[in-house]
C-alpha cells in the first residue's frame, strides 16, 4: 500500500488525499499544508517533505 510522504501513514482509498508525481500526501497532511502559514514552527518540516517528491524519484 502507499504510503503519505510526509507522514508516512498508509494511504487508503477513502483517505487518499492527494497523489503528485506518483507520491501521496495523506487529507490529514493535505489539511495541515493548507492551513499552515509561513511563520509556524512546522512550516520547514513540511516544506522539506514536499520537496522529496521533486528531488528524487524515492523518497
Amino acid at each position: 500500500m502507499p504510503e503519505c510522504i510526509l507522514c508516512r501513514s498508509v494511504l487508503h482509498e477513502k483517505n487518499a488525499g492527494i497523489i503528485i508525481l506518483g507520491k501521496g500526501i495523506c487529507s490529514v497532511c493535505e489539511q495541515k499544508i493548507t492551513d499552515l502559514a509561513w511563520d509556524d514552527p512546522d512550516y520547514d518540516t513540511y516544506i522539506s517533505g514536499l520537496k522529496k517528491i521533486w528531488r528524487c524519484k524515492e523518497a
